[in-house]
Formats: C-alpha cells, structure tokens, sequence
C-alpha cells in the first residue's frame, strides 16, 4: 500500500473517535500499558488520536511521537476483527492528516502480519551505545560551549532541521520540555558568535546518558561533533559518572564512526522502528 494511499473505513459499525466516557468504561486488560486513569488523560488531551468501535471493546489508542502531532504512534489496538477499520479511522482523519505513523514494537510483535499488510515495515533500528572509558580521547577545544536558554529554541529548531532527517528532528514542545527537566542539561556550541551545535546530557550519580548530539549542516565536516563530544564526556566523567550511554541510528555511519573513535560499543537496550511514512519525500 503506497503512503498516498486514501484511507477509509466502509464497514458497520464505523470506528469513533474515543471520548473520556468511553475511555471510563471500556474493558482494558491487565496488559494494557495505560492504567485507567493514564488512558482517560490521555484522551482527554489526544482525542483524535484515539477510537473505538461503538458496540464492541475494540480500540486503538496513539498519541504524538516525541510531541510531534504530525507523527503518530499506535501504542495498542484491542479487537483483531475491527482492527483494519480502527487503523484506516486514524490515517484517514481529516483533521490531523499525518506524515507518518509508528507502531510501538510490542504492538507490531503482537500483529506483525496485519501491518506488513497495510504497509508498515521497519523504518530504522536505533542502537544503544556505552563506554566506561571516561573521559575519553582528548581534544583541542576552540569552540565556547554555554548553557542553552528557553530564548535559544528557535536556534535549536534551526540546527535540527538542518542536522537531521524530517523524523528525527525534534519539535518545539520537545525542546521546551526537555529544557524544563530535572536532571538534564543543554549547551549549546558557539564559534565567532554563530552558534553551530548543541549537546544535551542526563546524569544520575555514576550513570549519564548523552541524550542528543548536533551540529548543524554547513559546519559539519568541521570536527566540532568530535569538540562536543568530547567536551560532554570530560563534563561527566568530572561530575563522577563511571560510564555512559547515548543512541544513534544504525543508518547513521558518520555518528557510528564518531562514536566509536571515542570507545562506544553496542550494548543493551538496542531497539526496532516500524511504521509507514504517509506523505511522500519526509524521508
């Protein structure tokens, strides 16, 4: 099924969107991964992200991919026979039309041939990452590295556009609310008053995880990626972690190359990315 595909659910009864009273009274299994009250919230804030089939405990329940409305993501659908209507209510909403739609692994485990149908695949396999040897390589710093601001996200937005593919670039709301997390950190990186990168950190005692890692397009080439990394690394390894960890995309081959020159290696926690894009060239 091609992503300019129309989507539409012709069968009775027709799938609806969900409402909180629904969400109060349907039938959730003890492996649901929302709780009652979770599933109620989250309706309440992404109602059309959220169906059921009137007359029937079938649902399906998504919710924005990194606080990205544009990207949806099935956490899980209950009913095998209402499934294909539940998916086709939520592609073919008209008043959220997607780019893409991600499906929870666990979910995609629990009906892998329905999706391969209806043309979901793997997109992408994210590896986890870890070295214990902190602080790592050392190298000449020349660029100045700050502390980010709420006032810097529009710089934030425009490196990431420019750094990564249209999935993986992060949204506004992300950047704000990672900003406003206890326990994490973001500098960003400045060289004659531009600033040309950013790196974001978490750490709780002796573990620290770099979260993201970029520089933007036209500086790239440069080694300010090598400058970054390295500066997070001594930063961590000074505030007593004894490892850390960050994520890469598998098809990635410049951050794997970078990684490894650092003394990453793959480790646990590795995962699998399905899902179909639904307007075509976001690749």
């Amino acid at each position: 099924m091609s992503p300019e595909t129309r989507f539409h659910a012709t069968e009775p009864p027709l799938p609806q969107p969900m409402s909180t009273e629904v969400a109060a009274s349907i039938r959730i299994p003890w492996s649901s991964l929302l709780s009652r009250e979770e599933l109620i919230e989250h309706v309440r804030r992404h109602p059309r992200m959220c169906w059921h089939v009137p007359g029937s405990n079938s649902y399906l329940v998504a919710g924005p991919w990194r606080n990205r409305p544009e990207i949806a993501e099935v956490f899980e659908t209950r009913g095998e026979r209402h499934r294909r209507a539940l998916w086709y209510a939520l592609l073919g909403n008209a008043a959220a039309p997607y780019g893409a739609v991600l499906v929870d692994p666990t979910e995609y485990r629990a009906a892998t041939r329905f999706y391969r149908e209806v043309g979901v695949d793997l997109l992408e396999e994210v590896l986890a990452l870890r070295t214990t040897a902190l602080p790592g390589p050392s190298v000449e710093l020349t660029l100045r590295i700050v502390p980010a601001c709420s006032r810097e996200v529009e710089n934030l937005l425009t490196i990431d556009r420019s750094a990564f593919p249209w999935l993986w670039r992060n949204s506004r709301e992300e950047f704000e609310e990672y900003l406003g997390t206890p326990g994490v950190a973001l500098w960003v990186a400045v060289e004659g008053g531009e600033t040309v990168g950013y790196v974001g950190i978490t750490q709780l005692s002796g573990w620290a995880h770099i979260d993201r890692l970029a520089v933007r397009a036209d500086m790239q080439g440069r080694g300010y990626g090598s400058q970054l990394l390295s500066w997070a690394m001594r930063k961590l390894h000074e505030a007593g972690a004894r490892y850390a960890q960050l994520s890469t995309q598998e098809s990635n081959e410049r951050s794997r190359s970078l990684y490894s020159r650092f003394g990453f290696k793959q480790t646990r926690g590795s995962y699998k990315l399905y899902g179909m894009f639904v307007q075509s060239g976001l690749g």
